[in-house]
């Protein structure tokens, strides 16, 4: 075993080296799957704009391209402005900014006005938050964020500083945004003092972050306004955000596994690999939702991953049980979703690099095949509501529970399924009709049914449970990546129902 690699009990694995590729790279690159990102000119004059073939976009002009053939409209300009979902920069540009909320979900309240907020208004606010978007990207102390809550209600927003009045506007509005989901539960509007108005000031409260030195804090808040933005499906900008967050983690050291240093107590490493692998996680998606190339690059970091500490330094190994009241499993899912970044890392660097630089070497192609099937033999255990039943699930205050939410467990399936996606929707958009672009086809068929399937029963049984038939439920899909998942999943039915691949009755279901 490698104790520098947190994949488990082998290396990562190595690209090949130049010098051994240079001979296959000329036949490898023209028989690779030759997705293309797509270059178009902006909306500001001299300009331009890019997606990149990992988002799709090459796929989607392809069905547009096979739509527009077989209706004979023969017009090509029909696909040459197509959006993928969350390019925020191609809605915004030349847009004034407007508020966010609706008039019943704030208040108006000037920035010093005496504080009318109680605490429990506060926790009751924050709850969407905590309860969504907390057990998969853990970066927040969560009690900390308590002892804010507490300070700000005994004295007004005024009272905290820069870096903290980032965090708490930023939980604040992610649980607005969230609460529409869910069904009515009559409370009270939110200050609007207490969150952002719009994206714009979003953006604009990093300003103190570019003028001080790094520090774990200012980290910490600038991933909570990403996570915020795209919460919002605002990817172009939680991007741009994403470039500084990379950095600052870098200043502070956090791609290196704190366990290899003593100056770190047990739960400061905990703390700093839970950032860490929360920006990776984010990192990973942006990158793939916008195909772009990756920012931390696998061979660059030797952090374990949350549940799997395997730097030992005598007896200070690190563990989950160093806080005697923390359930153990409840780092499992970012744990899992960190592994998931790693195989979409893998699958971007396989399938969307530039041309000259991609190969369609079959034995990289198995592994990471076979990378999705240990992942998701494993996160099945995850699921199975009798997972450590030996060890009954308890919140803090013992009281029985389950381990993951529907809505989390919907996310691990849909991951799984979008890899399928990601590896094999190149094949059959730039292959020939052959046995490699039939069998790419129908994996991406049933991938593509699973996910429109699993989405529909999660909605249906939501909705069932609430007595709401106008799909608000209590756990809601929180993680913009569905958007993309039933979007290019329609998009793969359609195609493959138009060319013969699936029956057209079944597809229009």
């Amino acid at each position: 075993m490698n104790p520098a690699s947190p994949q488990g009990s082998e290396p990562r694995r190595k690209r090949r080296r130049q010098s051994n590729a240079s001979a296959l790279r000329g036949s490898e690159a023209a028989s690779s799957p030759q997705e293309q990102g797509h270059m178009r000119p902006s909306l500001t004059q001299g300009s331009s704009s890019f997606v990149g073939s990992g988002s799709g976009i090459y796929f989607v002009r392809t069905v547009q391209s096979a739509f527009s053939r077989k209706n004979s409209l023969g017009n090509e300009n029909t696909i040459a402005g197509e959006l993928i979902p969350g390019e925020d920069d191609q809605l915004r540009a030349g847009n004034s900014p407007v508020s966010l909320w609706n008039p019943d979900e704030v208040i108006s309240v000037q920035g010093n006005a005496p504080n009318t907020t109680s605490f429990d208004d506060l926790v009751r606010w924050s709850n969407p938050y905590f309860n969504n978007w907390h057990p998969p990207f853990p970066f927040l102390h969560a009690p900390s964020v308590l002892e804010l809550l507490e300070k700000l209600s005994l004295s007004s927003i005024q009272s905290l500083n820069n870096v903290e009045t980032m965090v708490v506007r930023s939980i604040l509005s992610i649980s607005v945004a969230d609460r529409r989901q869910t069904p009515p539960d009559g409370q009270q509007p939110v200050p609007s003092n207490l969150i952002f108005s719009n994206i714009d000031e979003a953006i604009a409260s990093l300003t103190p972050i570019l003028l001080q030195p790094s520090t774990l804090s200012g980290l910490q808040a600038v991933v909570a306004i990403q996570v915020f933005l795209v919460s919002m499906l605002r990817l172009n900008a939680a991007s741009r955000i994403g470039g500084l967050i990379t950095r600052i983690a870098f200043h502070l050291g956090l791609h290196r596994c704190p366990s290899k240093y003593k100056q770190f107590t047990a739960p400061e490493a905990d703390m700093r690999r839970r950032i860490f692998w929360a920006i990776y996680s984010l990192e990973r998606f942006l990158s793939q939702s916008l195909g772009l190339p990756l920012d931390i690059k696998d061979d660059d970091i030797d952090v374990c991953y949350p549940d799997r500490e395997l730097h030992v330094e005598g007896q200070r190994q690190v563990t989950f049980n160093q806080n005697p009241r923390a359930d153990p499993r409840l780092l499992l899912l970012p744990a899992f979703l960190a592994r998931h970044g790693y195989i979409k890392g893998l699958i971007l660097e396989l399938r969307n690099k530039a041309l000259e630089h991609r190969t369609a070497d079959s034995i990289e192609v198995a592994h990471v095949d076979s990378e999705i099937s240990k992942w998701w033999n494993e996160a099945q255990d995850l699921l199975d509501p009798h997972y450590m039943e030996s060890e009954p699930d308890k919140d803090v205050n013992g009281h029985s529970g389950n381990l993951l939410k529907e809505s989390h467990k919907l996310l691990l399936i849909v991951q799984k399924h979008e890899s399928t996606i990601l590896l094999n929707r190149p094949v059959i958009t730039s292959a020939e009709d052959s046995s490699l672009f039939a069998a790419a086809m129908q994996k991406c068929i049933g991938a593509s049914k699973q996910i429109v399937s699993n989405v529909y029963r999660h909605l249906h049984a939501g909705m069932n449970e609430s007595g709401s038939r106008e799909g608000r439920i209590q756990n809601p899909l929180f993680w913009p990546g569905f958007t993309w998942c039933i979007w290019m999943s329609g998009l793969i039915l359609i195609y493959a129902a138009s060319e013969g691949h699936y029956p057209v009755t079944i597809a229009q279901k």
